[in-house]
This record gives structure tokens, sequence and C-alpha cells, in this order.
């Protein structure tokens, strides 16, 4: 039986993505003889390029943005899989070309080849490139006689529920939802994967995962930077739809969910979308009450002066684009009902830093009262300084009776080296293999868009609290927090950081 080739078409080829992290991930899985041998990377994009030239382009990228030392020979044999077709992407013609040209290259009919397509574009070219390439039968459903043929792209899925409803029309007129891979690369972190791990092979912890020992869990994404080149994105965006519709729901349903049946991607997911549809049904009106918006001002990271967003390159003076965001939720289910997860965000924070913080219940008696032991955490360090902190109280030496909150810590790199799969090696291989865990469903994408339109339309006239930059946010979002006994716990450097040189 003659093996498929396998083609791999990018769909702006000549942007950032692609040469910051798509060519360096497709070089990472060449060095690690992932590529199958007849494996063809199709580089498209709207300019005028011969095969040779953007050869030249790619190698100079991956040169520049690999995380691993490039060899000359495994360069070389990539550089030879890539080839550049321009493409009008409103033009049907240049959709023909592209179709005879991978049947040229793999020597197949398109029938006969694998296909996965990823769309490193604006969301408002989606629904044109899909309509010819179904139009030309570059692509169509899978038939189990036939090669797979599969999609990809980033998020934003929309701007609102309204919108990623239509995307997903768009897309889902061509292509199955088991054809449909929505990349959120927070999903493809490796401290974000070990969460099912550490919480479902460990029996140490998962009975004590619930409303009966723990008291309230935190999620913190923070940002050093600014909004860099990014202000004509950001300020239509915010930093509710730029992180915590997203990112911060995903880290939410893991740490949320229930014990799946099993470990396939469909038994996981169905267990993360049973979280987001247990959040609560708030109303713009009381969505305010638990919710905090701001915008950095002027201010210093570290030693550096910056400026405030609205005195950004490109960003209106008036702007009321939020670049922070702090929300409480509760989960109304048996596992958690009263336990409130606060969830923040914001750029210009004073590290960078994301965590999911678990704070357990104080003790029930009271044999150490005298001493106000602290109640015990468990710090999740996503990134930078991947591992786990368990923090418990012991004795100080002496004769006295004194307690001292100590830590347990697991560095992830100290234990398994700085190699492990960057997220998008790790994402275009899953593609690969059909492996769709790490992927985000449609329903997840549905369900959290229906919480954070009530959010988004409750402050679209609102005016967002300052906050200096190189602080941790608005004085507002403490007070969300401290008005119910509680404090937000701000990221700190790990013991283990100067074993890694961060």
């Amino acid at each position: 039986m003659t093996e498929h080739h396998c083609i791999f078409a990018i769909f702006g080829a000549t942007g950032d993505l692609t040469n910051r992290k798509l060519l360096p991930a497709l070089y990472y899985l060449e060095q690690e003889r992932q590529l199958k041998e007849d494996f063809r990377i199709v580089c498209i994009a709207r300019k005028d390029k011969t095969h040779e030239q953007y050869r030249k382009e790619a190698t100079e990228s991956i040169r520049r943005f690999s995380r691993i030392k490039v060899q000359g020979e495994v360069l070389k044999k990539l550089a030879s899989r890539i080839y550049y077709q321009k493409v009008e992407f409103s033009d049907l013609e240049d959709y023909n070309r592209l179709k005879k040209f991978v049947e040229k290259i793999s020597g197949q009919s398109c029938v006969n080849c694998e296909r996965i397509f990823y769309l490193a574009v604006p969301a408002s070219f989606f629904s044109m490139i899909v309509d010819n390439l179904r139009t030309v039968k570059l692509a169509e459903r899978d038939h189990k006689k036939q090669a797979y043929n599969r999609i990809m792209f980033e998020k934003p899925f929309g701007s609102d529920l309204k919108s990623a409803k239509e995307l997903n029309n768009s897309v889902t007129k061509v292509f199955d939802e088991e054809q449909i891979y929505r990349i959120d690369h927070y999903m493809a972190k490796e401290l974000v994967q070990n969460l099912l791990v550490l919480r479902f092979a460990n029996s140490i912890f998962e009975p004590l995962w619930n409303k009966e020992y723990i008291d309230h869990i935190q999620i913190t994404v923070a940002e050093t930077l600014g909004v860099e080149a990014r202000a004509n994105y950001y300020e239509k965006a915010g930093a509710i739809r730029d992180v915590m519709q997203n990112h911060m729901m995903q880290l939410l349903s893991l740490v949320g969910m229930e014990a799946p049946k099993s470990m396939d991607a469909d038994d996981v997911k169905d267990k993360k979308v049973k979280v987001l549809k247990s959040l609560p049904k708030l109303t713009e009106k009381n969505i305010k009450k638990v919710s905090v918006i701001g915008q950095y001002g002027n201010g210093a990271i570290g030693n550096d002066k910056v400026a405030a967003y609205n005195k950004e390159k490109g960003v209106d003076k008036n702007s009321k684009a939020e670049t922070y965001v702090a929300l409480k939720l509760e989960i109304n289910n048996k596992m958690w009902k009263g336990v409130p997860f606060y969830l923040r965000t914001g750029k210009r924070l004073k590290d960078r830093s994301t965590e999911i913080i678990i704070v357990y219940h104080k003790v029930p008696f009271k044999l150490f009262s005298k001493s106000d032991p602290e109640k015990n955490m468990m710090i999740i360090r996503v990134q930078p300084y991947e591992g786990i902190t368990l923090q418990f109280n012991a004795k100080v030496p002496g004769k006295k009776v004194i307690i001292d909150n100590v830590n347990m810590d697991f560095c992830h790199e100290c234990k398994f080296g700085p190699n492990s799969p960057e997220a998008y090696e790790r994402l275009l291989y899953d593609v690969m293999i059909g492996d769709q865990t790490l992927f985000t469903r449609w329903d997840e994408v549905e369900n959290a868009w229906k919480i954070f339109d009530v959010l988004i339309n409750a402050h679209k006239n609102s005016k967002p609290s300052k906050y200096e930059s190189g602080s941790w946010g608005p004085k507002q979002a403490d007070k969300l927090i401290e008005k119910d006994g509680r404090e937000w716990v701000h990221p700190q450097r790990p013991s283990y950081a100067d074993q890694l040189g961060k």
C-alpha cells in the first residue's frame, strides 16, 4: 500500500507567527525525526517570491528564533521540504494553481494526500479561504477511504458570541468538528498538561480537591510588557478578549473539572464544558459587582520608566480599552459550591507570571491557635518558573512552639531538563497524529463567550480604573477580594530560580 504524502500548508507564511513560531517548531520536529519522509511544507502568502527566496528567509528565521541549536544538515533537509506559492486569498484561480502544485510535488491526487491547513491570518479571511479550498476540492469532509484533511487556527475565536458563531459556521460548512484544531497555546504548556496528572495520579491531592478542604482559588496571568506593536488589535480586544475569555477559562476548567472517564480528548473536554456550564448566569448589573477593569498609567518596570497605555503609539488618548481585569466566579455544583475563584490578568504589572494558587481552609481545631498558623497553599507555576510549591506549617527549632510557613518545591526543569517541547512543537505534532486533546472544542468556545459577552457589555461604557505601571493593578481589585476577607497572593520568585539562571 502506497503511503500518503502529507502537505502542511501555511496561509500567512510571511507573517510574524510563521517566522517566530511555526518554522522553528517544524525545525524541532525535523531534528527529532518526527516528520515523515513524504512531508512537504507549502508556504502561502500574497507576495511574489521564488521557492529559493522563501527558503533563504525561512532558514534565517529558524536560525534566529529556534530555541535549540540549529544543525546545518537538519536545516538543509527541512529547507528541501519547503515550497512557496503566491495566492491572493480571494482569487479562485490561485487556488486552482495551488491544487495543481500540491499534486505536482506529491505525485498524488489531492484526495490521496494528507492535508493540514494552518490559517496564520486574521479571522476575517477564514470564510473566504475555506470556501475557496472547498470549491477547488482542496478540502472536504473526511471520508474513511481517503487521506485526512485538517484545519488549524489560533484564538481569538471571534470577538463575541455572535461573531464566534459566524466564524464557526463558516469553517463547519467544509470541515467536521473532528477535523478542526482550534489553538490555545496555553493548553500545550507543560505545567498546564501536568494539572491533570497532579490531580488524578496522586491520591494525596485529589481527595482534598473540593469545597470541604479548599477555601478559594486564585488564577493570575501577569505580564510586564505593554501593548507593544499590537495597539490596533488591543484597542478592539482588551484584556478580557485577549487573555481571560480563552487562556484563563482553560485554566479554570482544568482546575475545576471532575475526573473524566478516560484521557480520550472528548472525555476530557466533556468535563471541561460541564464546568463552564456550571458557572453562574450573571446579569450585567450583577457582574459589575464581582469584576474590576483597569488601564495602566505611567510608571516603571524594573529600572525603566514606561508610558501610560493612552500614550502608547496607535492608542486613542481617550481609550477605554482595559489592560487589566479581575473577576470573581463560583462553580455552582456539589464539588465547588461556595468556593470563589478569583481571576486576574493585566499588562505592565510588577512581574511576568502565570500561577494557579490553591488556598486550603484553616485546620478545624485550635491546638496552635496562639501561633495563628497560615493557611496551607499549593502554588502551580505555569511560567516562567515552571514548577509546584506546597506551603505548609512547621515548628521552628527550640523549646517554644513557634510555627512558621515552609515550602516544598518541585522544579520542572531541574528534574526533567530544559528541553521539553515548546507549545507549537507539541501542537503541530498532535495535529499530524490526530490528537485533539490540547485543542479547543466548539462548545468550550461557545460557553465561555456566554459569560464574557455579559462582562464586556457591562463595562463597555465604563472608564477603566488607572493603575501605576509596575504595580499589581488597581486598588479596586484589592477591594474586590478583601471584602471577602481574603487577599491576593502575589507571585514570588521561588527558591529554585537561581538554579535555572532566571
